[in-house]
């Protein structure tokens, strides 16, 4: 196969995990692929690259003029970024890596300015949901933005309009429940965090549904995988991601097997050139059905759903009744006899298909079947058959068949697709004069090869001849190479053994592929190699810390995050809040004036928290440009450049910690694009001693380049840092709606309850004017009694979330709080630590 090269076409993103992977896709026609290393990819648990095989990767894809992509994406801790990210990126840099994916604002910060030739791309895990995030992340040098998989086409257009960003979508695999990079469900109740490549898919789990009352608002025959969606198909949808335009068109799987790598990629590009080559006819675009039962047969979870693109959230989005690869629905089963099952199919079966038949309510235990090597010998495409099955429990008349493995169409692949050897065009030159040595030229694209052979010598019997060369040239065999324009240019009665064509057309083909393998390396000078950077230890500024907080410890301020009027007006009165926070989720555009006036007539500062989900419909400039707020919290990137842009805002914004500042770069990008920003919260899924490494480093980094700076005081008017010391945590933000999903949508906010396996009950609540539902931790986080000592120094605010406290709860909440403050906040040996990150952090 000719390799054409294409243009105006967006680019087709594939996935590798391993080599074969990496193969299959290039075969299959990627023009790009992305992939994890050994660190700081977002799927830690996958097979991931060696840095000898990602060398080898960024060789292959660049022979081939296709790009490769590192996912750097994962959030990362002080000493990582420091000590490790740019050892681990050099190797990489120096042979021509194209772009890396990124999560974390720090590691941005770190790339752009110790690799500035290398592309930062906006991860989806920065959850970009409008084009405030977009801009952010260009301001941040990315030249292309990953939005959040739940944004409709229009919301991706008007990115692009707006911003001129290259975009990258999801078009084919998994989708999370939650925005991705919000998800904390795993790391709260599994130690295994999203955010560090480690999820353990509890999304894919059975879950209830109840009421506020305790009544169950489904049935286990409907499905209790309420949080599962389906996997993406975009097939049909292509002439119109193609019209916004969006730049890169990405398939999920890089937990996938090399087939399901090999068969999605080639049937998307496949269509993608077949619109753009009849780009007049696109309104009449509709994929073959054959395809799409091929993409089903791949991996599916039952159907497909075309996911958000034009399409708010929805039940039939959802997978509910199992999250497994089922494969495509074939049949069902006619009958059942002792160890016999006959089954009626749909489509032609060959020996070897793996079938599977469900025999559970819930699908989780099934029949796993393959087809006996005397079926189908007559080629019926429709028809039944009888299988000798191990039992026959659960089976009965009905139950639907699946075919999870098609024998035909791994051969398909197998033979079309990853033992195809693509060629590319040489052209060149041989010379042949009797006692010179002989030369050969060879040319492919910019690069060339010349190679000299042995002295050629006068013949004594028979002269080679033009075509004898011609014929030993054009011996290419798997040599992904095939000769043209080549010529031969010798005098008479010249001599040669066809071996030292051989060795000579061998080495002169190994030499250019070579050198196309290495068209991108950099030049990169020895000292300007980014070697290990470790963070600054000043022990003087160290002192300078500690001598300031001798005595007394004293907190600049409590602040209560309040939900409902008569949480607002109890911390009004209590003087132990020093600030109270409305939140936009639950207070109408009237109340957050009315009571954040009363909170300020009280004498307390007032804040605001803007809503967990930032989307492009919603209308809270008039709430936010008041002069009664103190400070605005900034749940993501999106809320912190919409508080920067909005005209007449004079509130200093405070990042919450979902707006993850894992690190002192981070601290430091925020702070260059955010002057405003004076307030940070600290990340729950760090420990102490993380924490601490890095706000020493922060304080450091202001000592040390402000003059009229000279204490830790001082740092703190600029650069000040906030804890939940206790309260419940979203650990989920989700566009789908769980009334919705169960048939109960009644256009209401409210509160209702999601119950796992182990009985946990955790709030859900309904946000029906944007439409999407927040999970809640089941309990409280709580840091009273945890040791807080070498984090006080830093850490000058604390605040209490009060979701779900009643008037009782936050007084013992308070009670004990004293108490731990009069013990200059140490540990409480009593206390269990393992509740939460702090002791021990995550992996």
């Amino acid at each position: 196969m000719s390799f054409v090269k294409r243009g105006n076409l967006p680019e087709l993103l594939a996935p590798a995990g391993s080599l074969e992977h990496l193969k299959a896709a290039v075969s299959a026609g990627a023009d790009a692929i992305y992939m994890g290393g050994e660190k700081f990819g977002a799927r830690a648990y996958a097979q991931n690259f060696s840095r000898e095989d990602m060398i080898e990767a960024l060789q292959i894809a660049h022979f081939h003029e296709r790009k490769l992509y590192l996912t750097v994406n994962t959030l990362m801790k002080e000493e990582e970024l420091f000590e490790e990210l740019g050892e681990f990126l050099f190797p990489y840099y120096e042979n021509g890596l194209d772009g890396v994916i990124v999560q974390d604002m720090g590691a941005a910060r770190f790339i752009r300015e110790h690799f500035p030739e290398i592309e930062i791309h906006g991860s989806t895990q920065m959850t970009v949901t409008d084009i405030h995030g977009a801009v952010a992340a260009k301001r941040m040098g990315m030249t292309r933005v990953v939005p959040a998989r739940e944004l409709s086409l229009e919301e991706i257009k008007a990115i692009k309009e707006k911003t001129g960003l290259d975009i990258e979508v999801f078009v084919h695999g998994a989708l999370c429940y939650c925005y991705s990079g919000q998800c904390l469900l795993s790391s709260v109740y599994g130690d295994r965090s999203g955010n560090r490549g480690r999820c353990a898919q509890p999304c894919r789990l059975p879950y209830k549904v109840k009421d506020h009352n305790g009544n169950n608002l489904h049935t286990s025959k409907q499905g209790n995988y309420l949080l599962s969606p389906k996997d993406l198909c975009s097939l049909s949808l292509l002439p119109s991601l193609m019209e916004l335009p969006v730049d890169s068109l990405k398939i999920e799987g890089r937990m996938k097997n090399v087939e399901y790598v090999a068969g999605v990629t080639s049937i998307y590009r496949k269509y993608l050139d077949q619109i753009f080559a009849n780009w007049e006819e696109r309104e009449h675009f509709k994929p073959e059905e054959s395809d799409i039962h091929a993409l089903e047969e791949l991996y599916c979870r039952g159907s497909f759903t075309t996911g958000y693109w034009k399409q708010h959230n929805g039940q039939n989005m959802m997978s509910v009744r199992s999250p497994k690869n089922t494969g495509r629905r074939i049949g069902e089963v006619c009958s059942v006899s002792k160890n016999k099952v006959r089954i009626s199919y749909e489509d032609r079966l060959h020996p070897k298909d793996i079938l599977v038949i469900p025999v559970s309510l819930d699908r989780q235990e099934e029949l796993v079947l393959t087809v006996p090597s005397k079926c189908q010998e007559d080629g019926k495409k429709k028809g039944q058959i009888t299988l000798n099955i191990p039992r026959t429990q659960g089976l009965k008349e009905g139950t639907l068949v699946y075919r999870r493995k098609n024998i035909e169409l791994s051969d398909h692949i197998g033979k079309n697709i990853l033992n195809k050897v693509i060629k590319y065009p040489v052209s060149g030159n041989i010379t042949l004069k009797v006692g010179e040595p002989l030369m050969l030229q060879l040319f492919c694209r910019e690069e060339y090869a010349f190679v000299e052979g042995p002295v050629v010598e006068l013949s004594k019997k028979r002269p080679v001849t033009k075509e004898d060369i011609l014929r030993q040239m054009h011996k290419t065999g798997t040599v992904p190479f095939e000769l043209e324009n080549f010529e031969v240019n010798m005098e008479e009665d010249c001599f040669l053994p066809m071996s030292v064509l051989k060795t000579v057309r061998q080495k002169g083909f190994s030499l250019l592929e070579e050198r196309l393998k290495n068209t991108k390396r950099r030049s990169v000078l020895e000292n300007n190699k980014i070697n290990k950077i470790v963070c600054l230890e000043k022990e003087g500024l160290k002192e300078d810390f500690t001598k300031n907080f001798t005595g007394k410890i004293s907190i600049d301020e409590r602040i209560a995050t309040v939900y409902n009027r008569e949480q607002c007006m109890i911390c009004c009165k209590d003087s132990f809040f020093d600030g109270i926070c409305l939140t936009s989720e639950f207070f109408s555009e009237e109340e957050l004036l009315r009571f954040g006036q009363a909170v300020s007539d009280a004498g307390k500062n007032v804040y605001l928290a803007l809503p967990h989900v930032f989307r492009t419909n919603l209308n809270l400039e008039k709430v936010c440009v008041s002069s009664i707020w103190n400070g605005i919290y900034a749940y993501t990137i999106n809320e912190a450049e919409f508080l920067h842009e909005l005209k007449g805002c004079t509130a200093k914004i405070i990042a919450a910690a979902s707006l993850y500042h894992w690190n002192s770069s981070a601290v430091s990008e925020t702070a260059a694009l955010y002057p405003e920003m004076t307030v940070r919260e600290i990340p729950i899924e760090l420990s102490g001693r993380e924490v601490n490494a890095m706000l020493e480093h922060c304080y450091e980094k202001c000592l040390g380049q402000a003059e009229h700076i000279r204490n830790i005081k001082d740092i703190q008017k600029k650069e000040a840092f906030e804890v939940l010391i206790h309260g419940r945590i979203p650990v989920m933000q989700s566009t789908q709606c769980l009334k919705k999903t169960t048939g109960h949508c009644n256009k209401t906010s409210e509160e209702i309850w999601l119950e796992d396996k182990k009985g946990r009950k955790l709030p859900v609540t309904t946000h029906c004017r944007e439409c999407y539902n927040l999970i809640w931790q089941d309990k409280p986080y709580d840091l009273i009694g945890e040791d807080l000592t070498e984090s006080i120094p830093y850490i000058t605010r604390h605040r209490f979330d009060l979701f779900h406290m009643s008037e009782k709860e936050i007084k013992e909440m308070k009670d004990r709080y004293l108490i731990w403050q009069e013990n200059h906040f140490m540990c409480d040996l009593q206390k269990d630590d393992t509740e939460h990150h702090w002791n021990y952090g995550i992996e």
